[in-house]
């Protein structure tokens, strides 16, 4: 080893043990920021095995829904295979991470309050739909508060929930197609082609009538659940949690988390529609 390269090595070395609490910060707020929206249950419960097949029937209508088992059960399978919930939310932890650097790591008040927060998101999941609707009905009813609306705003839920119905759109539009037999339009495309429509799809968004009004009314009701749990929390609680969100590095973890969440579903997506396409027999 030449005394250029060891040099090297040992500046790196130094380096990178200066920059190690910088990390380890980083990875924490990462962590507390997936907490605190609920990425992990988010995903999940959206792409977890059998969940994207039952998301895509309910976008169907009902003549479609009656013709589409086979479609569906071939989704189940490639889905199975593309989605991974361990690896999409460490990638986006990542990237949440790198747009974290330099801010502050979360206080044992803030710690705590994502943790209140996260148990509230769970217990109200595990309910049936008579407590849910008690629960709902019972915390909305209190008082407007601006602090609580405020960070309310500063949360991403609502654009993570038009992720998801975006991708359970897309798959369920590639089903009633399936079923309907009209498979050649997809399984005659080579590979890249049939990618590059994916693509496209994904980026023209929501145009028909129909599905916006139900992505309104589904972002709407993602917003009115989560201000729900919100006012359910202690106000020291809310307050800490929006002075978090308030600081010089939220607004870029923000948008890193919607972007890195988008990127997950929809790469495993397209991935999941090319398997299907591939597997599904030629007439």
């Amino acid at each position: 080893m030449t005394v250029s390269s060891l040099v090297a090595k040992r500046f790196t070395l130094i380096l990178s043990l200066l920059l190690a609490p910088a990390m380890a910060w980083a990875q924490d707020r990462a962590q507390a920021l997936l907490q605190f929206e609920g990425v992990q249950a988010r995903y999940q419960a959206a792409y977890a095995p059998g969940a994207v097949s039952r998301d895509a029937r309910q976008l169907l209508d009902p003549p479609d829904q009656a013709i589409a088992d086979k479609a569906l059960a071939a989704l189940d399978t490639a889905a199975s295979r593309s989605f991974d919930v361990k690896a999409s939310v460490a990638a986006i932890q990542q990237e949440v991470a790198a747009a974290g650097k330099g801010g502050a790591a979360p206080s044992p008040q803030v710690l705590e309050a994502v943790a209140r927060l996260a148990k509230l998101r769970a217990d109200y999941a595990a309910m049936d739909d008579t407590a849910k609707v008690e629960f709902f009905n019972r915390e909305r009813a209190k008082p407007a508060d601006p602090v609580r609306t405020e960070l309310l705003e500063r949360m991403a839920v609502a654009d993570t929930r038009e992720v998801d119905f975006s991708s359970q759109l897309l798959l369920s539009s590639v089903v009633k197609q399936l079923a309907r037999g009209n498979a050649g339009q997809f399984t005659s495309l080579p590979d890249r082609t049939l990618d590059m429509a994916v693509d496209t799809l994904w980026s023209r968004g929501i145009t028909s009538p129909r599905p916006r009004n139900l992505l309104t009314v589904a972002r709407e009701f993602e917003k009115q659940v989560t201000q729900a749990l919100l006012a359910a929390l202690p106000d020291a609680d809310v307050a800490a949690l929006l002075a978090w969100r308030n600081d010089p590095q939220a607004a870029a973890e923000r948008e890193a988390l919607v972007g890195a969440y988008r990127a997950e579903v929809k790469g495993s997506g397209a991935v999941a529609i090319r398997t299907l396409v591939r597997g599904w027999p030629r007439s």
